[in-house]
């Protein structure tokens, strides 16, 4: 018997806001089959291996790896910078994030040319713990608001934006960096023979 395809939202704040939470949640679920997925029909894993995960395929601009960084530091800085508005860390060149999140972010959000850090080294399951708790931080935010202050506009380099603005950009930014992971992970898999 199959699950009926249903939006639930999140419990705990406005319906609204649970709605929007419940589309990244279902966001970054998909984004985690690409490298962790699991035959329904047998139970087998699939995960990538370190090689793949780590390997800059031909003709590809970033690992899966760079990418899985990008989606969670930039996650980050959406929520501190732009729905918080806490001043940017220069020194680590990162986003005023809290304290305990800082020892799953030890790479700057850009380098200086404004492209993505190259990330290499770190484990599968460090960057499924690092997205974890990105996502905890950022909902645990946005629950406590109420729906006054989820529509409200913050003020940004760029312009206006509010929370419920940002959720759906980064849910639209993790489904386009979701093919790239898709496209990375399959040409380094297939250069490495596996």
């Amino acid at each position: 018997m199959s699950k009926t395809a249903a939006v639930e939202p999140a419990k705990g704040p406005p319906p609204e806001i649970g709605y929007s939470l419940w589309t990244l949640e279902e966001t970054r679920r998909r984004t985690l089959t690409y490298v962790t997925w699991t035959d329904p029909s047998s139970g087998q894993v699939d995960e990538i291996s370190t090689e793949a995960l780590d390997m800059l395929p031909d003709g590809h601009r970033h690992s899966v790896a760079t990418l899985l960084y990008h989606i969670a530091v930039f996650e980050m800085d959406w929520l501190y910078t732009d729905i918080l508005g806490r001043p940017e860390d220069e020194a680590r060149m990162l986003p005023g994030m809290d304290t305990e999140l800082l020892p799953y972010f030890p790479h700057p959000i850009l380098l200086p040319d404004r492209s993505y850090t190259p990330v290499v080294g770190e484990s599968l399951q460090t960057h499924i713990d690092r997205l974890a708790a990105s996502r905890q931080a950022f909902v645990r935010v946005l629950t406590g608001m109420d729906l006054d202050d989820f529509r409200a506009p913050r003020p940004t380099q760029a312009g206006p934006v509010t929370p419920e603005w940002v959720i759906e950009h980064l849910s639209q930014h993790e489904a386009e960096h979701r093919g790239q992971i898709w496209e990375a992970r399959m040409a380094a898999e297939a250069e490495l023979g596996k």
